[in-house]
């Protein structure tokens, strides 16, 4: 009998250690999933490249982060941009996501998220493909918050292989 209630307290022991790591551990995966960089920039990638269809330089600029905005005339890198696109943009096959970092606080807290996002497959109504075309995101950066917004907007000239940026160092 006795050994039956000291294997009883020992499960209980053990169920409750569990139960006390099992939510710490759920709490850790839902934060993760909850904050994934390329779910929540999936869809802000689908709207730029509405932004870049229509060439609407005005939304497209307000994306960049204010440092960025500082040191660059936006509006005229945008028109050289699209100056140098070979007709208009039509669609993308889809979107990698090249690059991807961040870290939170003790609490969890998001204080660093930053990705990079490249539309594979661009194709314009004359049928130009464009290989390299995408950009660089700091989506939260708690340290210098002039630093969140876009960075960069780049893609790499299918015939020459130059590239034209947006924004940049």
């Amino acid at each position: 009998m006795r050994n039956i209630k000291r294997l009883t307290a020992i499960l209980m022991c053990a169920v409750m250690a569990l139960s006390v790591c099992s939510c710490s551990f759920v709490e850790r995966v839902v934060d993760k999933v909850k904050n994934d960089p390329k779910k929540l920039e999936k869809a802000d990638a689908e709207q730029i490249f509405e932004y870049l269809k229509n060439e609407d330089i005005e939304s497209l600029c307000a994306l960049f982060s204010p440092e960025v905005k500082k040191h660059h005339n936006l509006e005229l890198e945008w028109e050289i941009f699209f100056d140098n696109l070979d007709g208009n943009l039509v669609s993308y096959k889809s979107l990698s996501y090249p690059g991807e970092g961040g870290s939170t606080d003790k609490n969890g807290e998001v204080i660093d998220s930053h990705i990079s996002v490249n539309y594979n497959g661009v194709t314009t109504d004359t049928g130009t493909q464009y290989k390299e075309f995408g950009y660089y995101h700091v989506r939260v950066n708690s340290n210098d918050p002039d630093s969140e917004g876009l960075t960069v907007f780049t893609m790499q000239l299918p015939v020459s292989g130059n590239w034209i940026s947006v924004g940049g160092e």
